[in-house]
């Protein structure tokens, strides 16, 4: 099992490397194919294992880490000084001297470097089988007006090799080496066309991001100095965690950087100017993930702390407002941007609340978003290269010139708000799970922001649809614009998937979800699987429901196809006859601008209070 665990860390770097070397079609097209089934059977045999598993390592190896992340410092104090950046020099100087102190605190314990749970292992199948068709994808889509195609696809599919990585360790100073690895990755893939605007947003990236790594160090250096632990096993091993609250602070920060919350979502934003695959990969499989992670690996820890009423807060207030900044964007891709920055809050919303029930929840939003947000940004680099469509204003008729890609933003927009689809399921769990703590404050203001947060989602998706749909009635037929192989197949890819698992979604969620779960919290688990129906507590989903629901759902993504409108042009009496051509609009929702600067404001003044009075800094 530990040679499973190595070539699902090694394994994409090693391709990666081919690739970069090599720079030939046909190794590219055929080595980005070969990963997918190897690297998904190696999770799957790792997942089927007997978990959690410690693995340590040979002392040779820590040295590595420890140059690594030196270099790894060095580059982003080259990049800083190259870009004449303040803040990006500055951060990295203040890494240096942090992890000095770092290094020269930690003393040597026998706890493994490396952990690996269930968790760990649902993570190495997303990467593989959400991750991999992104680099497909990729070898096909950088060949529309792109340069440096083997360049790139090498540096997606060395990402998902350092994602697995990062979800490996126990070594926080080696997640930390990881999480800025991340960094690294985001910088040079929003970098990577290398105009002004692609080199302005991979430094605001850069230094963001690395905000996270400096309250990792200090979290390091909080652990070390009160209770001499560095390893997160070692954490939910401390019978009084209340002692490194402060460090937990800390990392809850990283989390909260890393997953783009307000104030820091700028910088996710900005990687809109990238190729669509970076936005696919960063969104679904790779980076912004590593936060819900981060803070389901403390929950225990913080669970009915300050702190954890804090991030439900923080995490419930950016599932709402990041809802409804989106309402405003016109931008196809800044709205998808959006809704993730939305659905990251509620994931560490969920993970924060650290009940049996919230972890499951956690766990479903996770999968259920991987799927999705690979799925539409494929669909948005496809409306991107073939079809010239990036604004939502450009989706006018759009059923008449991509009526399949369409079906597929369609249904991508249903799974992120309807039943039998994960993000619903994980939403229910969620607020039935309050139900139960009415007398706390924090989760009456938890069934408030799910119930808002939602329904302004909804508005948004229906805003997109609304648009497209739209059909002339003089179109007799409609026509389907031929797509490139790998574009249908990573499409086709995804759309089996999310059907598959709202089909099942009773036995995946009752039976592998909540066994993943108990890695993170163990205990009784009021979900579990009755055949193909989900129940929790005393409320059941019953399959008949779950398949007319998804039969529905099927028959209106595709109801497109045959709607015709007529009578849309009236004649007005005194026009001489001429048409007068309706036309219906959405809403801009540019009033929300007004309220921006004070939303923004807010998010401040809530991150302050995470670090400040939940990490026990007064």
């Amino acid at each position: 099992m530990e040679f499973m665990v190595t070539m699902s860390i090694i394994l994409p770097w090693i391709i990666a490397l081919i690739i970069y070397l090599t720079k030939n079609d046909f190794v590219t097209n055929v080595l980005s194919f070969l990963i997918l089934p190897v690297l998904a059977y190696f999770g799957w045999v790792v997942y089927n294992s007997n978990l959690p598993m410690m693995i340590h390592t040979p002392g040779w190896l820590n040295i590595l880490m420890v140059v690594y992340d030196i270099g790894l410092l060095g580059y982003f104090l080259y990049q800083g000084i190259k870009k004449k950046s303040f803040l990006v020099t500055s951060l990295a100087v203040v890494q240096f001297i942090l992890l000095f102190i770092v290094l020269a605190m930690v003393n040597h314990n026998n706890t493994a470097d490396i952990y690996i749970d269930k968790i760990t292992a649902m993570f190495y199948i997303i990467v593989a089988i959400v991750g991999v068709p992104i680099a497909i994808f990729a070898t096909k889509y950088m060949e529309y007006d792109e340069k440096r195609k083997h360049d790139f696809v090498a540096i997606v599919i060395w990402f998902l090799g350092v994602m697995n990585f990062a979800v490996s360790v126990n070594n926080i100073e080696w997640f930390f080496a990881l999480f800025e690895t991340t960094t690294l990755a985001s910088f040079l893939m929003i970098g990577f066309r290398g105009d002004k605007e692609a080199t302005n947003n991979a430094v605001l990236a850069l230094w963001m991001n690395q905000i996270g790594g400096v309250a990792i160090l200090l979290a390091l250096i909080l652990m070390i100095k009160t209770a001499n632990i560095y390893h997160f096993t070692d954490i939910l091993s401390l019978n009084n965690p209340a002692i490194i609250i402060s460090a937990l602070g800390f990392l809850s920060l990283s989390a909260l950087v890393k997953g783009a919350q307000l104030p820091f979502h700028k910088w996710l934003l900005g990687a809109m100017v990238a190729p669509t695959p970076v936005s696919a990969i960063l969104h679904s499989a790779t980076m912004v993930k590593i936060a819900p992670y981060l803070i389901l690996r403390i929950s225990p820890a913080i669970h009915n702390t300050l702190l954890a009423k804090l991030l439900i807060i923080t995490t419930g207030f950016v599932f709402v407002v990041a809802s409804i900044l989106a309402l405003r964007e016109t931008s196809f891709k800044k709205i998808l941007a959006y809704s993730t920055i939305a659905l990251l809050g509620l994931m560490m919303l969920a993970a924060a609340v650290g009940t049996p029930v919230a972890i499951v929840a956690s766990l479903t939003l996770i999968v259920f978003h991987a799927f999705a947000k690979g799925f539409l940004f494929v669909e948005a680099g496809v409306l991107e290269k073939v079809f010239n469509v990036k604004y939502i204003s450009q989706m006018r008729r759009l059923i008449e010139r991509a009526p399949l890609t369409l079906m597929f933003i369609f249904f991508g927009f249903l799974n992120m708000t309807f039943v039998p689809f994960g993000s619903l399921i994980g939403k229910w769990f969620l607020i039935e799970e309050a139900a139960n703590f009415l007398s706390h404050g924090s989760y009456i203001i938890l069934i408030l922001y799910v119930g808002a947060g939602s329904a302004f989602l909804s508005i948004l998706y229906m805003k997109v649809l609304g648009i497209s749909v739209r059909k002339a009635h003089s179109i007799e037929k409609v026509r389907f614009a031929p797509l490139p192989f790998r574009f249908n197949f990573v499409s086709f890819w995804y759309y089996g998937w999310l059907l598959a698992l709202a089909l099942f979604i009773a036995p995946f969620v009752g039976n592998i979800l909540v066994d993943i779960a108990k890695d993170v919290v163990p205990g009784n688990y009021p979900i579990y699987a009755d055949g193909l129906s989900l129940t929790l507590n005393n409320s059941t989903l019953y399959f008949w429901q779950i398949f007319i629901a998804l039969a529905i759902l099927v028959l209106i993504h595709t109801l497109p196809y045959f709607i015709k409108l007529k009578n849309v042009d009236i004649v007005h009496p005194y026009n001489c006859g001429e048409l007068h051509k309706r036309h219906i609009e959405t809403y801009d929702f540019a009033c929300i601008n007004v309220a921006k600067p004070y939303i923004i404001a807010f998010s401040i003044a809530l991150f302050i209070l995470v670090v400040v009075l939940g990490g026990g800094l007064l």
